[in-house]
């Protein structure tokens, strides 16, 4: 049966990196919230002499996971899915970011669960921000069902509080939190994942020079001051993290599972503990 690789966020820089790899060995599904981008990536794709399909939505909105997984199951066997969809603070407000980056991957999973199969894997793209940022258990609780009605109200309220203890901003401080959020859903899936032979991992990238990294370092000096505080010294590559991405899906990694590979260039090892 053809085996089939998931992308979301596939037209991002990561997001296409990824794409290109698992493309090599797998039929790709392909989603992003551009359709303009996306299309333009299938066409360089299909150029390329990759197998793939695109569908363009907001995974935020129910029906297009849902419609993701009927694709997938029509294309063949779920064996990778990779999910690179998420806005930053410099794109947009807290509550956008919020819905992208908590509510749909919630509704990816929900939706691709079922399709599960030995061998299975996942990779949820998340951020050195989620090892960084102040948490807030309120928050923790929150995001776990970001699903159930109220989540923005009840969010708006810690988010000022850490406003008010610890300055910066409500949108600096959800993606923090957002991102953190990835990291807990992949350690309390892993469990039911494991049950159906199946692997979930998150993974957190410090500042890579994508579009998106360029826009957060266009948009004030805090990106750049975390590569001047990475041991490493530079920025990341897409494909630094889609070489990573690649390898966590692949049998090498077997035993890797409810856990999360930082990618930071040891931007967490320098920074832990200071006024991220």
């Amino acid at each position: 049966m053809t085996q089939v690789a998931i992308v979301t966020g596939a037209a991002g820089g990561i997001g296409s990196a990824v794409a290109r790899l698992l493309g090599r060995t797998r039929f790709l599904l392909l989603t992003d919230v551009n359709a303009a981008r996306l299309e333009a990536l299938l066409a360089t794709l299909s150029d390329e002499g990759y197998m793939a399909e695109g569908m363009p939505g907001d995974l935020a909105e129910p029906a297009v996971a849902e419609e993701l997984a009927e694709r997938c199951q029509r294309a063949g066997s779920l064996r990778a899915i990779v999910n690179t969809a998420g806005l930053s603070p410099a794109q947009a407000d807290w509550q956008a970011i919020v819905r992208a980056n908590s509510i749909g991957p919630l509704r990816l999973l929900d939706a691709l669960e079922p399709l599960l199969c030995p061998g299975s894997a996942c990779v949820m793209v998340a951020s050195v921000a989620g090892h960084l940022g102040f948490a807030d258990a309120a928050a923790d609780v929150l995001l776990a069902d970001a699903l159930l009605p109220g989540l923005l109200e009840g969010l708006e309220s810690r988010l000022k509080r850490l406003v008010a203890v610890h300055g910066g901003t409500m949108t600096g401080h959800a993606y923090s939190l957002t991102k953190r959020g990835i990291l807990l859903l992949c350690e309390r899936r892993a469990l039911d994942w494991g049950t159906k032979g199946a692997r979930i991992v998150s993974l957190s990238p410090g500042v890579v020079w994508t579009p998106m990294g360029r826009l957060e370092a266009a948009s004030g000096d805090r990106a750049q001051a975390l590569v001047d505080a990475t041991p490493a010294g530079r920025w990341g590559t897409a494909m630094e993290i889609a070489t990573t991405a690649e390898f966590l899906l692949s049998d090498a990694a077997g035993y890797i599972t409810g856990s999360d590979v930082r990618v930071d260039g040891g931007a967490v090892a320098a920074m832990r503990g200071a006024s991220f």
